[in-house]
Protein backbone atom coordinates (compact mmCIF):
# COMPACT_ATOMS: atom_id res chain seq x y z
CA UNK A 1 0.00 0.00 0.00
CA UNK A 2 1.32 3.44 -0.98
CA UNK A 3 1.27 5.99 1.86
CA UNK A 4 1.58 9.73 1.29
CA UNK A 5 1.91 12.46 3.93
CA UNK A 6 0.89 15.87 2.54
CA UNK A 7 1.96 19.01 4.42
CA UNK A 8 1.58 17.37 7.83
CA UNK A 9 1.68 19.66 10.87
CA UNK A 10 1.07 18.62 14.47
CA UNK A 11 1.03 21.05 17.38
CA UNK A 12 0.71 20.37 21.11
CA UNK A 13 0.23 23.86 22.47
CA UNK A 14 3.55 25.65 21.92
CA UNK A 15 5.32 22.43 20.92
CA UNK A 16 5.61 21.84 17.14
CA UNK A 17 5.98 18.08 16.89
CA UNK A 18 5.74 17.93 13.07
CA UNK A 19 6.16 20.84 10.68
CA UNK A 20 5.21 20.68 6.98
CA UNK A 21 6.15 17.05 6.31
CA UNK A 22 5.73 15.80 2.75
CA UNK A 23 6.69 12.16 2.36
CA UNK A 24 5.82 9.14 0.23
CA UNK A 25 6.25 5.51 1.35
CA UNK A 26 6.09 2.97 -1.46
CA UNK A 27 4.97 -0.68 -1.13
CA UNK A 28 7.68 -3.33 -1.10
CA UNK A 29 10.20 -1.06 0.64
CA UNK A 30 11.81 -1.07 4.10
CA UNK A 31 12.33 2.43 5.48
CA UNK A 32 14.44 3.42 8.47
CA UNK A 33 13.00 6.37 10.43
CA UNK A 34 15.68 8.24 12.37
CA UNK A 35 15.83 11.36 14.53
CA UNK A 36 16.84 12.44 18.00
CA UNK A 37 14.34 12.27 20.85
CA UNK A 38 11.62 14.83 20.24
CA UNK A 39 12.28 14.97 16.48
CA UNK A 40 8.68 13.96 15.75
CA UNK A 41 9.12 10.31 14.69
CA UNK A 42 6.58 8.83 17.10
CA UNK A 43 4.08 11.62 16.47
CA UNK A 44 4.20 11.06 12.71
CA UNK A 45 3.76 7.31 13.08
CA UNK A 46 0.96 7.71 15.64
CA UNK A 47 -0.94 9.80 13.09
CA UNK A 48 -0.45 7.05 10.52
CA UNK A 49 -1.79 4.48 13.01
CA UNK A 50 -4.78 6.68 13.93
CA UNK A 51 -3.81 7.42 17.53
CA UNK A 52 -3.69 11.18 16.96
CA UNK A 53 -4.93 13.58 14.30
CA UNK A 54 -2.88 16.09 12.25
CA UNK A 55 -3.34 19.75 13.13
CA UNK A 56 -3.03 20.43 9.39
CA UNK A 57 -2.49 18.33 6.27
CA UNK A 58 -3.67 14.86 5.30
CA UNK A 59 -2.58 11.24 4.84
CA UNK A 60 -3.41 9.31 1.67
CA UNK A 61 -3.60 5.53 1.23
CA UNK A 62 -3.23 4.49 -2.42
CA UNK A 63 -4.20 8.01 -3.48
CA UNK A 64 -7.32 8.23 -1.29
CA UNK A 65 -7.46 10.71 1.60
CA UNK A 66 -7.87 8.88 4.93
CA UNK A 67 -9.99 11.30 6.96
CA UNK A 68 -10.87 10.68 10.60
CA UNK A 69 -8.38 7.88 11.20
CA UNK A 70 -8.63 6.08 14.52
CA UNK A 71 -6.71 2.95 15.59
CA UNK A 72 -9.52 0.58 14.59
CA UNK A 73 -10.03 2.15 11.16
CA UNK A 74 -6.29 2.33 10.50
CA UNK A 75 -5.93 -1.36 11.36
CA UNK A 76 -8.86 -2.28 9.14
CA UNK A 77 -7.19 -0.38 6.32
CA UNK A 78 -4.00 -2.38 6.88
CA UNK A 79 -1.82 -0.23 9.15
CA UNK A 80 -0.28 -1.95 12.17
CA UNK A 81 2.16 -0.43 14.66
CA UNK A 82 4.36 -2.14 17.23
CA UNK A 83 4.96 0.36 20.01
CA UNK A 84 7.94 0.65 22.34
CA UNK A 85 5.44 0.33 25.21
CA UNK A 86 3.01 -2.36 24.01
CA UNK A 87 -0.71 -1.61 23.90
CA UNK A 88 -2.09 -4.74 25.50
CA UNK A 89 -4.31 -5.91 28.35
CA UNK A 90 -2.10 -7.12 31.23
CA UNK A 91 -5.01 -8.73 33.11
CA UNK A 92 -5.70 -11.08 30.17
CA UNK A 93 -3.57 -14.03 29.13
CA UNK A 94 -1.41 -14.35 26.01
CA UNK A 95 -4.04 -16.18 23.96
CA UNK A 96 -6.75 -13.64 24.82
CA UNK A 97 -4.50 -10.73 23.83
CA UNK A 98 -3.53 -12.47 20.59
CA UNK A 99 -7.21 -13.04 19.83
CA UNK A 100 -8.33 -9.44 20.43
CA UNK A 101 -8.70 -7.56 17.17
CA UNK A 102 -7.48 -10.58 15.25
CA UNK A 103 -8.99 -12.93 12.72
CA UNK A 104 -12.21 -14.54 13.88
CA UNK A 105 -11.60 -18.29 13.87
CA UNK A 106 -12.11 -21.23 16.19
CA UNK A 107 -9.97 -21.41 19.32
CA UNK A 108 -8.06 -24.44 18.04
CA UNK A 109 -7.11 -22.69 14.81
CA UNK A 110 -6.10 -19.51 16.65
CA UNK A 111 -3.90 -21.46 19.08
CA UNK A 112 -2.27 -23.19 16.12
CA UNK A 113 -1.47 -19.82 14.49
CA UNK A 114 -0.03 -18.45 17.74
CA UNK A 115 2.21 -21.48 18.26
CA UNK A 116 3.29 -21.54 14.60
CA UNK A 117 4.29 -17.89 14.61
CA UNK A 118 6.03 -18.24 17.99
CA UNK A 119 8.04 -21.21 16.78
CA UNK A 120 9.14 -19.30 13.68
CA UNK A 121 10.90 -16.73 15.88
CA UNK A 122 11.69 -19.03 18.84
CA UNK A 123 9.52 -16.83 21.09
CA UNK A 124 8.44 -18.64 24.27
CA UNK A 125 4.87 -17.39 24.82
CA UNK A 126 2.69 -19.95 26.66
CA UNK A 127 -0.94 -19.16 25.66
CA UNK A 128 -2.32 -19.36 29.20
CA UNK A 129 0.22 -17.08 30.86
CA UNK A 130 -0.95 -13.65 32.06
CA UNK A 131 0.51 -10.73 30.11
CA UNK A 132 1.11 -8.94 33.44
CA UNK A 133 3.79 -11.56 34.17
CA UNK A 134 5.71 -10.92 30.93
CA UNK A 135 8.67 -8.61 30.50
CA UNK A 136 8.38 -5.57 28.23
CA UNK A 137 10.36 -7.42 25.56
CA UNK A 138 8.04 -10.45 25.70
CA UNK A 139 5.00 -8.18 25.43
CA UNK A 140 6.51 -6.64 22.29
CA UNK A 141 7.04 -10.13 20.90
CA UNK A 142 3.36 -10.98 21.45
CA UNK A 143 2.15 -7.80 19.77
CA UNK A 144 4.46 -8.40 16.80
CA UNK A 145 3.01 -11.88 16.29
CA UNK A 146 -0.53 -10.49 16.45
CA UNK A 147 0.23 -7.87 13.78
CA UNK A 148 1.91 -10.42 11.51
CA UNK A 149 -1.09 -12.71 11.91
CA UNK A 150 -3.41 -9.90 10.84
CA UNK A 151 -1.46 -9.55 7.58
CA UNK A 152 -1.09 -5.76 7.78
CA UNK A 153 -0.07 -3.93 4.60
CA UNK A 154 1.90 -1.20 6.39
CA UNK A 155 3.91 -2.30 9.43
CA UNK A 156 5.55 0.24 11.75
CA UNK A 157 8.11 -1.19 14.19
CA UNK A 158 9.23 1.08 17.07
CA UNK A 159 12.51 -0.25 18.54
CA UNK A 160 11.51 -3.92 17.86
CA UNK A 161 14.90 -5.50 18.72
CA UNK A 162 14.76 -4.66 22.43
CA UNK A 163 14.99 -7.85 24.45
CA UNK A 164 15.56 -10.36 21.64
CA UNK A 165 18.64 -12.39 20.81
CA UNK A 166 20.91 -11.98 17.80
CA UNK A 167 19.35 -15.11 16.27
CA UNK A 168 15.82 -13.80 16.85
CA UNK A 169 16.80 -10.46 15.34
CA UNK A 170 18.16 -12.18 12.24
CA UNK A 171 14.88 -14.12 11.85
CA UNK A 172 12.87 -10.93 12.37
CA UNK A 173 14.88 -9.11 9.71
CA UNK A 174 14.51 -12.04 7.30
CA UNK A 175 10.73 -11.92 7.81
CA UNK A 176 10.67 -8.15 7.23
CA UNK A 177 12.56 -8.60 3.95
CA UNK A 178 10.18 -11.35 2.87
CA UNK A 179 7.10 -9.28 3.75
CA UNK A 180 8.45 -6.35 1.73
CA UNK A 181 9.76 -8.29 -1.28
CA UNK A 182 7.31 -11.16 -1.74
CA UNK A 183 4.13 -9.62 -0.36
CA UNK A 184 4.62 -5.93 -1.16
CA UNK A 185 4.33 -4.72 2.42
CA UNK A 186 5.53 -1.25 3.43
CA UNK A 187 7.81 -1.51 6.48
CA UNK A 188 8.83 1.46 8.65
CA UNK A 189 11.61 0.65 11.12
CA UNK A 190 11.96 3.25 13.91
CA UNK A 191 15.23 2.82 15.78
CA UNK A 192 18.27 4.54 17.26
CA UNK A 193 20.63 1.72 16.25
CA UNK A 194 22.35 2.89 13.09
CA UNK A 195 23.97 -0.50 12.49
CA UNK A 196 20.51 -2.09 12.25
CA UNK A 197 19.35 0.57 9.80
CA UNK A 198 22.39 -0.12 7.62
CA UNK A 199 21.73 -3.87 7.80
CA UNK A 200 17.98 -3.88 7.09
CA UNK A 201 16.75 -0.71 5.42
CA UNK A 202 16.74 0.27 1.75
CA UNK A 203 15.94 3.92 2.44
CA UNK A 204 16.29 6.12 5.49
CA UNK A 205 14.12 9.08 6.52
CA UNK A 206 15.62 11.61 8.94
CA UNK A 207 13.55 14.02 11.03
CA UNK A 208 15.02 16.86 13.03
CA UNK A 209 13.04 19.24 15.24
CA UNK A 210 9.79 18.15 13.63
CA UNK A 211 10.94 18.64 10.03
CA UNK A 212 11.96 16.21 7.31
CA UNK A 213 15.64 16.89 6.64
CA UNK A 214 16.64 13.94 4.44
CA UNK A 215 15.45 10.85 2.59
CA UNK A 216 18.44 8.76 1.51
CA UNK A 217 18.97 5.57 -0.46
CA UNK A 218 21.18 2.72 0.76
CA UNK A 219 24.14 2.50 1.35
CA UNK A 220 24.34 4.88 4.31
CA UNK A 221 27.25 6.38 6.20
CA UNK A 222 26.85 6.48 10.00
CA UNK A 223 28.71 9.78 10.32
CA UNK A 224 26.42 11.40 7.76
CA UNK A 225 23.30 10.08 9.52
CA UNK A 226 24.49 11.32 12.91
CA UNK A 227 25.18 14.77 11.51
CA UNK A 228 21.72 14.89 9.91
CA UNK A 229 20.06 13.75 13.14
CA UNK A 230 21.88 16.00 15.58
CA UNK A 231 23.66 18.74 13.65
CA UNK A 232 27.25 19.87 13.96
CA UNK A 233 26.88 20.68 17.67
CA UNK A 234 26.86 16.91 18.39
CA UNK A 235 30.00 15.97 16.50
CA UNK A 236 31.47 14.43 19.67
CA UNK A 237 28.82 11.69 19.78
CA UNK A 238 30.34 8.24 19.82
CA UNK A 239 33.54 9.08 21.72
CA UNK A 240 34.50 6.48 24.29
CA UNK A 241 33.90 7.46 27.91
CA UNK A 242 36.39 6.10 30.43
CA UNK A 243 35.13 3.73 33.11
CA UNK A 244 35.61 4.87 36.72
CA UNK A 245 38.28 3.41 38.97
CA UNK A 246 37.13 0.69 41.38
CA UNK A 247 37.11 1.13 45.13
CA UNK A 248 39.02 -1.33 47.29
CA UNK A 249 36.20 -2.40 49.61
CA UNK A 250 33.49 -4.86 48.59
CA UNK A 251 30.34 -3.17 49.85
CA UNK A 252 27.80 -5.54 48.25
CA UNK A 253 28.03 -9.31 48.71
CA UNK A 254 25.69 -12.15 47.82
CA UNK A 255 26.56 -15.50 49.39
CA UNK A 256 24.73 -18.53 47.92
CA UNK A 257 21.57 -16.47 47.50
CA UNK A 258 18.30 -17.91 46.22
CA UNK A 259 15.86 -15.36 44.76
CA UNK A 260 12.18 -16.28 44.53
CA UNK A 261 10.24 -14.77 41.62
CA UNK A 262 6.62 -15.17 40.57
CA UNK A 263 7.51 -17.51 37.69
CA UNK A 264 10.91 -18.97 38.55
CA UNK A 265 13.79 -19.05 41.03
CA UNK A 266 17.44 -17.99 40.70
CA UNK A 267 19.73 -20.24 42.75
CA UNK A 268 23.24 -20.21 44.16
CA UNK A 269 24.12 -16.60 43.36
CA UNK A 270 27.44 -15.45 44.78
CA UNK A 271 28.69 -11.97 43.86
CA UNK A 272 30.87 -9.20 45.18
CA UNK A 273 30.57 -5.59 44.02
CA UNK A 274 32.91 -2.70 44.80
CA UNK A 275 32.19 1.06 44.84
CA UNK A 276 32.58 2.52 41.36
CA UNK A 277 32.03 -0.85 39.70
CA UNK A 278 29.70 -1.26 36.70
CA UNK A 279 28.24 -4.72 36.20
CA UNK A 280 26.41 -5.45 32.94
CA UNK A 281 23.73 -8.16 32.73
CA UNK A 282 23.32 -9.89 29.37
CA UNK A 283 20.60 -12.38 28.51
CA UNK A 284 17.35 -12.88 26.67
CA UNK A 285 14.23 -11.45 28.26
CA UNK A 286 12.95 -13.59 31.13
CA UNK A 287 16.22 -15.40 31.87
CA UNK A 288 16.93 -13.88 35.27
CA UNK A 289 18.33 -10.39 34.85
CA UNK A 290 15.07 -8.79 35.96
CA UNK A 291 14.80 -11.02 39.04
CA UNK A 292 18.38 -10.30 40.12
CA UNK A 293 17.83 -6.54 39.89
CA UNK A 294 14.55 -6.75 41.79
CA UNK A 295 16.09 -8.98 44.44
CA UNK A 296 18.90 -6.48 44.99
CA UNK A 297 16.29 -3.71 45.28
CA UNK A 298 14.25 -5.59 47.89
CA UNK A 299 11.38 -6.25 45.47
CA UNK A 300 11.93 -10.03 45.25
CA UNK A 301 12.23 -12.34 48.24
CA UNK A 302 15.49 -13.97 49.27
CA UNK A 303 14.70 -17.64 49.89
CA UNK A 304 18.06 -18.45 51.42
CA UNK A 305 21.63 -17.16 51.58
CA UNK A 306 23.02 -13.80 52.67
CA UNK A 307 22.65 -10.40 50.99
CA UNK A 308 25.09 -8.02 52.64
CA UNK A 309 25.23 -4.31 51.85
CA UNK A 310 27.77 -2.07 53.55
CA UNK A 311 28.36 -4.67 56.27
CA UNK A 312 24.66 -5.14 57.11
CA UNK A 313 22.49 -8.13 56.21
CA UNK A 314 19.45 -7.19 54.11
CA UNK A 315 17.73 -10.51 53.38
CA UNK A 316 14.20 -10.39 54.75
CA UNK A 317 14.26 -6.60 55.08
CA UNK A 318 11.41 -4.49 53.61
CA UNK A 319 11.80 -2.49 50.41
CA UNK A 320 11.89 0.81 52.34
CA UNK A 321 15.03 -0.34 54.15
CA UNK A 322 16.78 -0.83 50.80
CA UNK A 323 15.72 2.65 49.68
CA UNK A 324 16.95 4.24 52.88
CA UNK A 325 20.31 2.54 52.45
CA UNK A 326 20.77 4.25 49.08
CA UNK A 327 19.68 1.44 46.74
CA UNK A 328 17.59 2.65 43.78
CA UNK A 329 15.85 0.61 41.08
CA UNK A 330 14.80 1.96 37.67
CA UNK A 331 12.34 -0.38 35.87
CA UNK A 332 11.91 -0.96 32.13
CA UNK A 333 8.11 -0.62 32.37
CA UNK A 334 8.15 3.13 32.79
CA UNK A 335 4.48 4.07 33.13
CA UNK A 336 3.41 0.86 34.86
CA UNK A 337 6.13 0.69 37.54
CA UNK A 338 8.28 3.83 37.43
CA UNK A 339 6.05 6.88 37.02
CA UNK A 340 2.59 8.17 37.91
CA UNK A 341 0.97 8.54 34.46
CA UNK A 342 -1.35 11.42 35.34
CA UNK A 343 0.99 13.43 37.56
CA UNK A 344 2.93 16.37 36.12
CA UNK A 345 6.71 16.71 35.98
CA UNK A 346 6.72 19.16 38.87
CA UNK A 347 4.65 16.75 41.01
CA UNK A 348 7.10 13.92 40.28
CA UNK A 349 10.04 16.04 41.43
CA UNK A 350 8.26 17.10 44.60
CA UNK A 351 7.48 13.48 45.47
CA UNK A 352 11.01 12.28 44.69
CA UNK A 353 12.79 15.06 46.59
CA UNK A 354 10.52 16.06 49.52
CA UNK A 355 13.50 17.54 51.40
CA UNK A 356 13.77 20.23 48.71
CA UNK A 357 10.18 21.42 48.75
CA UNK A 358 10.99 24.53 50.74
CA UNK A 359 11.67 28.07 49.61
CA UNK A 360 13.77 27.02 46.62
CA UNK A 361 11.84 23.88 45.76
CA UNK A 362 10.37 25.44 42.65
CA UNK A 363 13.85 25.51 41.07
CA UNK A 364 14.37 21.74 41.34
CA UNK A 365 12.07 20.65 38.47
CA UNK A 366 13.54 23.34 36.21
CA UNK A 367 17.07 22.15 37.03
CA UNK A 368 16.13 18.52 36.35
CA UNK A 369 14.43 19.31 33.07
CA UNK A 370 17.42 21.33 31.89
CA UNK A 371 20.04 18.82 33.05
CA UNK A 372 18.38 15.87 31.31
CA UNK A 373 17.01 17.83 28.32
CA UNK A 374 13.41 16.77 28.99
CA UNK A 375 11.37 18.35 26.22
CA UNK A 376 8.18 19.28 28.04
CA UNK A 377 6.59 21.90 30.26
CA UNK A 378 6.48 21.59 34.05
CA UNK A 379 2.73 20.95 33.86
CA UNK A 380 3.04 18.09 31.34
CA UNK A 381 1.85 14.72 32.61
CA UNK A 382 4.14 11.67 32.45
CA UNK A 383 1.62 9.97 30.17
CA UNK A 384 1.94 12.77 27.59
CA UNK A 385 5.73 12.46 27.33
CA UNK A 386 7.44 10.54 24.55
CA UNK A 387 9.10 7.27 25.56
CA UNK A 388 12.52 8.91 25.49
CA UNK A 389 11.41 11.78 27.69
CA UNK A 390 9.78 9.36 30.14
CA UNK A 391 13.15 7.61 30.41
CA UNK A 392 14.95 10.92 31.00
CA UNK A 393 12.43 11.81 33.72
CA UNK A 394 13.07 8.51 35.51
CA UNK A 395 16.81 9.19 35.43
CA UNK A 396 16.30 12.73 36.70
CA UNK A 397 14.36 11.36 39.71
CA UNK A 398 17.23 9.17 40.98
CA UNK A 399 18.01 10.35 44.54
CA UNK A 400 21.29 12.20 44.95
CA UNK A 401 22.38 9.93 47.84
CA UNK A 402 22.05 6.73 45.80
CA UNK A 403 24.96 4.32 46.34
CA UNK A 404 23.76 1.31 44.34
CA UNK A 405 21.98 1.92 41.04
CA UNK A 406 19.93 -0.92 39.54
CA UNK A 407 18.72 -0.18 36.02
CA UNK A 408 16.77 -2.10 33.40
CA UNK A 409 17.66 -0.80 29.93
CA UNK A 410 19.01 2.62 31.05
CA UNK A 411 19.01 4.14 27.54
CA UNK A 412 15.89 2.42 26.19
CA UNK A 413 14.14 4.79 23.80
CA UNK A 414 16.97 7.32 23.80
CA UNK A 415 18.85 8.56 20.77
CA UNK A 416 22.65 8.49 20.53
CA UNK A 417 23.13 11.98 21.92
CA UNK A 418 20.77 11.44 24.86
CA UNK A 419 22.33 8.03 25.55
CA UNK A 420 25.76 9.64 25.67
CA UNK A 421 24.44 12.24 28.10
CA UNK A 422 22.87 9.58 30.32
CA UNK A 423 26.07 7.56 30.50
CA UNK A 424 28.06 10.69 31.37
CA UNK A 425 25.71 11.16 34.31
CA UNK A 426 25.88 7.50 35.38
CA UNK A 427 29.66 7.34 35.08
CA UNK A 428 29.96 10.52 37.13
CA UNK A 429 27.90 8.90 39.89
CA UNK A 430 30.17 5.84 39.81
CA UNK A 431 33.26 8.05 40.05
CA UNK A 432 31.74 9.30 43.31
CA UNK A 433 31.70 5.70 44.59
CA UNK A 434 28.22 4.56 43.58
CA UNK A 435 28.05 1.11 41.98
CA UNK A 436 25.88 0.36 38.96
CA UNK A 437 24.26 -2.90 37.86
CA UNK A 438 22.31 -2.69 34.61
CA UNK A 439 20.66 -4.92 32.06
CA UNK A 440 20.52 -4.06 28.38
CA UNK A 441 19.40 -5.66 25.14
CA UNK A 442 22.22 -3.74 23.43
CA UNK A 443 25.33 -5.90 23.82
CA UNK A 444 27.50 -3.09 22.48
CA UNK A 445 26.26 -0.91 25.35
CA UNK A 446 27.21 -3.62 27.86
CA UNK A 447 30.62 -4.01 26.24
CA UNK A 448 31.26 -0.25 26.17
CA UNK A 449 30.47 0.55 29.80
CA UNK A 450 30.87 -2.51 32.04
CA UNK A 451 33.82 -3.62 34.13
CA UNK A 452 32.32 -7.11 34.36
CA UNK A 453 29.53 -8.98 32.61
CA UNK A 454 27.12 -11.60 33.94
CA UNK A 455 25.56 -13.74 31.20
CA UNK A 456 22.21 -15.44 31.83
CA UNK A 457 20.88 -18.52 30.09
CA UNK A 458 18.04 -20.87 31.06
CA UNK A 459 17.48 -18.77 34.20
CA UNK A 460 20.99 -19.28 35.48
CA UNK A 461 24.13 -17.16 35.59
CA UNK A 462 26.43 -19.09 33.28
CA UNK A 463 29.31 -16.60 33.00
CA UNK A 464 30.92 -13.94 35.19
CA UNK A 465 33.70 -12.39 33.14
CA UNK A 466 35.80 -9.21 32.96
CA UNK A 467 34.54 -7.23 29.97
CA UNK A 468 37.95 -7.23 28.25
CA UNK A 469 37.83 -11.04 28.01
CA UNK A 470 34.34 -11.24 26.45
CA UNK A 471 33.45 -10.11 22.94
CA UNK A 472 29.95 -9.26 21.74
CA UNK A 473 29.72 -12.37 19.52
CA UNK A 474 30.72 -14.69 22.36
CA UNK A 475 28.25 -12.91 24.63
CA UNK A 476 25.50 -13.60 22.11
CA UNK A 477 26.47 -17.28 21.82
CA UNK A 478 26.41 -17.72 25.59
CA UNK A 479 22.98 -16.06 25.79
CA UNK A 480 21.71 -18.56 23.23
CA UNK A 481 23.20 -21.54 25.10
CA UNK A 482 25.82 -22.16 22.41
CA UNK A 483 28.94 -21.22 24.33
CA UNK A 484 30.89 -22.71 27.20
CA UNK A 485 29.68 -21.66 30.64
CA UNK A 486 32.43 -20.18 32.86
Amino acid sequence: MRVEFQDIHKYYGWVRANVGINLVLEPGRIYGLLGENGAGKSTLMRMLAGHTQPSKGCILFDGEVADGLNPSRALNMGVGMLYQDPLDFPALNIFENFLLGGRKQAKKQTLHRLRELGERFHFSLPPGEKVSELTVGERQQLELLRLLDLGVKVLVLDEPTTGISITQKEMLFATMRQLAKDRGRTIVFVTHKLAEVEELCEEVIVLRRGKLVAKLQSPFQSDELIKLMFGSEHEGIGKTQLRPELGKEKFLQLQNVQLLGDKYTLRDISLQIRPGEILGLAGLEGNGQELLLRGLAGLARVGKGRLIFDGEEFQGRPYLKFRQAGIHFLPAARLEHGLFPDLSLVEHFRLAFPERNGDHGQLLPEEGIKKFSIQAQLSTSARALSGGNQQRLLLALIPTQTRLLLLEHPTRGLDHGAGQQVWSHLLDRCRRDAALIFSSADLDEIKAHSHRVLVFYNRQIIADRPVHSLGVEEMGRLMAGQGRAV
